[in-house]
């Protein structure tokens, strides 16, 4: 693979040393191979005040990542087109789409209830993470957008392979890795209505309540507003000791899992 960008940005074998001329390469990137203007690529570099000498400092930067493409035996694939540049990138030269791709394909494959091959697959795009995304260069518009963006799609895959283990019945193995995500994201309800599920699947519901009440509070201190409905749905099924108790939402190991740890798996 050629081109990284899901974590610091980097190009195979050779990456322009200097931070803007990444950047440059980073906005050509991510802006899926379209024609960039060179005037939203000095917005990106200069997004206060570019200087006099912003177009001529521009092409210094461009011919610093085409030096690094020709080294990287990538041949001219960056390309002057009016009103700015074009970067040619072949299939499976850039972990961002094949991250995507797999991504894709791994929701479908829990719309088929093909939870194993989901997991896999998710763990997969998952695993060509590094890093946060475009790290290591400075950030304008575009890729501080871009990095916002790529981060909320990584929690989202990262979401559903956990729901794929979860209907698997992988509850007891996934408790410590809920347990640190919750605290890095206390606001994410979602990862949160998991983390309730993989407690008290694991015969743990006062563990489980303990974590309604840490993200109950943590949203209103932050935000001003109470659990939504999954969350409190489940709250009252851990309360109320629903079905046959945490064995009930084991998965398809386990028996019939119960309506509210269905919409949270």
């Amino acid at each position: 693979m050629r081109f990284r960008v899901l974590g610091p940005v980097r190009l195979h074998p050779r990456t322009p040393a200097a931070a803007k001329p990444r950047a440059v390469l980073a906005t050509l990137l991510v802006r899926g191979g379209t024609v960039v203007s060179s005037e939203a690529l000095i917005d990106e570099l200069w997004p206060d005040e570019p200087p006099r000498t912003a177009s001529s400092t521009l092409h210094v930067y461009v011919c610093h990542v085409r030096k690094a493409l020709a080294e990287s035996g990538a041949g001219r694939p960056l390309v002057s087109r009016a009103p700015g540049y074009l970067l040619h990138v072949e299939p499976g030269e850039l972990d961002l789409r094949l991250f995507e791709e797999l991504s894709e394909r791994g929701r479908a494959e829990v719309r088929e209830e093909r939870y194993a091959d989901a997991s896999r697959t998710l763990g997969q795009a998952l695993g060509l993470w590094s890093g946060p995304a475009l790290s290591g260069i400075p950030q304008g518009v575009v890729l501080r957008s871009a990095a916002t963006r790529l981060e909320e799609q990584r929690l989202g895959v990262l979401e559903q392979r956990i729901g794929a283990d979860l209907k698997l019945g992988r509850h007891d193995e996934l408790t410590g890795e809920l347990m640190e995500l919750a605290v890095e994201h206390p606001l994410r309800e979602r990862l949160h209505c998991q983390l309730i599920v993989a407690l008290h699947r694991s015969g743990r519901a006062s563990d489980a309540l303990r974590a309604y009440r840490a993200v109950r509070r943590s949203l209103h201190e932050e935000l001003g507003i109470g659990p939504g409905p999954a969350l409190t749905r489940l709250h009252d099924h851990v309360l109320g000791g629903a079905g046959s108790g945490p064995a009930s939402g084991a998965g398809h190991r386990h028996g019939p899992v119960s309506r509210a740890h269905r919409r949270t798996a």
